[in-house]
Order: structure tokens, then sequence, then C-alpha cells
């Protein structure tokens, strides 16, 4: 039987306008897909199966966006949240019979998945046994740095980090997240100079920047929260980029975390690794000041640096007054 992978923009291009053409037509990610762009796919099929996560990232009006005068950096990270439109995933939900997956197949430790669980998830995503309890496992290191506001501290700190993990032969995969674009560019130049620097940094540096493994693109990234959906890797590092400034002051702004559903893209965050979280931060929870934000996502990212300190001093009192907070 023929199967076609193609994205709805590519069907009415390349498939004849057919109806009925396939027996089942399958949409994936569909938090993300226009309405509008999957007309031509539904008309073609016999059947359709929607599949999506609705606390994940929603599709946004880039031509909008684009046609106001937008740009990709920070400052418009809100608008370009606040632009996000109807999926077919809210269509389908709202008009059909839905079946909830459960199961979370991704993580091979409860730390990894946890917060997850409680903050988005009410709690009712089935979890695999977690067998690297015996092992003294840390789901979630967190490494403290005293780094200043736009000062490169974090930068380094990652590729420092960076090369502890290329000595080790059972490190696995690699992601970089960060939760801004500026610090994203940031360490992307920390990067470009020690390859410079160290050749061996940079003959390891390029074999995880060129990693597959069965075929399959699994390449070291570095990517911010915008942009990270979808991906997985066994080792995620969070570079947070948020610190004091010259006046001993923590100025946070937000940006698109702070709209409504904002929180999604958090979600999408820390739901990336496979076997081990690194969170490289300047500052401590306490620092950030959210009481006063409207929208959930300030107040679950003061959360969550709360749990992976947790987690990673091994606080399980302060773990379950997390969870259950």
């Amino acid at each position: 039987f023929p199967c076609w992978l193609l994205s709805p923009e590519n069907v009415s291009s390349i498939l004849p306008l057919r109806k009925n053409m396939f027996d089942l037509v399958l949409f994936d990610e569909a938090s993300q897909v226009f309405i509008e762009n999957t007309v031509p796919s539904i008309i073609r099929g016999k059947n359709v199966v929607v599949a999506g996560d609705a606390k994940q990232l929603r599709p946004t009006t880039t031509f909008m966006r684009r046609y106001m005068g937008g740009s990709d950096d920070d400052s418009d990270l809100a608008l370009q949240a606040a632009l996000e439109v109807e999926s077919l995933l809210d269509l389908s939900v709202a008009r059909f019979e839905s079946a909830n997956i459960t199961y979370h197949y991704r993580s091979s430790s409860r730390g990894l998945i946890d917060f997850s669980n409680k903050a988005f998830y009410d709690d009712m995503l089935r979890i695999s046994p977690d067998v690297t309890k015996s092992l003294r496992h840390k789901a979630i290191e967190r490494i403290k740095i005293d780094g200043l506001w736009q000062d490169p501290a974090e930068a380094a700190e990652t590729v420092k980090l960076l090369k502890k993990l290329f000595k080790s032969r059972s490190t696995g995969t690699i992601g970089i997240i960060t939760f801004g674009m500026e610090q994203q560019s940031c360490i992307e130049d920390a990067i470009d100079r020690e390859c410079r620097r160290d050749v061996e940094f940079r003959t390891a540096y390029l074999r995880e920047a060129n990693r597959k493994e069965d075929g399959q693109d699994v390449s070291l990234f570095i990517k911010n929260i915008e942009n990270v959906q979808g991906d997985e890797r066994d080792i995620i590092i969070f570079s947070i980029g948020y610190a004091r400034n010259e006046n001993d002051r923590v100025n946070a702004h937000f940006g698109s975390l702070s709209v409504e559903g904002g929180e999604n893209r958090l979600n999408v965050a820390v739901t990336r690794a496979k076997k081990k979280i690194y969170v490289i931060t300047s500052i401590e929870p306490e620092d950030l000041r959210v009481e006063g934000s409207k929208n959930n996502g300030p107040k679950l990212f003061r959360s969550y640096l709360t749990y992976a300190r947790a987690v990673s001093s091994g606080n399980r009192a302060e773990i379950n007054a997390v969870l259950d907070g």
C-alpha cells in the first residue's frame, strides 16, 4: 500500500486532487498546524486521525508578524506568541471524540518528567519505573555560577561542560536550550571561539554537530524555547540567561513566557531530555519576582528552577513542596 510522508503545504503541489485517495490521513504535531492548511489533505482521505499535544506550541501567524514589521529578536517573541491561533488539534478536540495517550516513553528517569506531569498534565502520565535510583543518578544537575547580566559567564560554563561531556564515551546525544535568542547567540559565539582556540574541542564538537545514528540526525543542537518542539536528546543543557545587573537586581523580562499560553513553551523545553538535564544558572529561584505576573508562565518557570535545585541537591522535602504546590 502506498504511504506518503508530506507536510500539509506540499500536498496540493505534489498529489492530484482526488477525494478518498487514501484510506487514512494522519496529522502529527497537530497543535502546530493551521486549520486552513489541512483542508487539501483532509479531502484526499477516507478517514482522518489528528494527533498532538495541547500543552505544546500552537501555530503562529508569522506572515502577520512580518507584515507588521516584526523581527526575530527577543522583543518580538511576545508579539509572536500573542498571534498564536487556533490549531487543527484545538478544532478536533472541540468537535470530535478524543483518546488520550497517557504513557510517557521518552525519559528514563521520573525526575525528568515529574514536574511536567504535575504542572501540565494533572499527574495523568504513566511513567516507567525509575531504574536509575539504585545508581544514585541525578536526573537534573544544577550548576550555579556567579554570572552578571549580559555577561558571557554562562556561555563559558556551557563550553566547559561540553568539554567534560565530550571526554565521556557514554555521554550520548546532546542538546542546548536557552530561554532567549541573545543567550543562544552568546553560546554559539563562545563555542566558535573555543573551536578556533582548541583543536581537540573543535574535532569533538564537529563530530557531535554532524552525528547520525541509524541514519537519523541526532546532532548537537543549540536552540531557544521557541523552536525546540519535536526534538529530543539524551542530555539537555539549559542556560537560563537571567542574572543580577550592576545594581544587584534581577530584571527578568520573560518575553513569550509571560503571555497567555506561554507556559507551553516551558513544557516543551523541560521534556526534551531522555537521560539527564544540566541547568546552568546565575540566579536562585527566589531572585525572580513573579507574584504580579498575570499568566502562569513566569510562575511555573520559577517553580521549575526550584524543582531543578531540589532534584540536584536531593532535597526530597523541597521536591514534594514544588510538586504538591
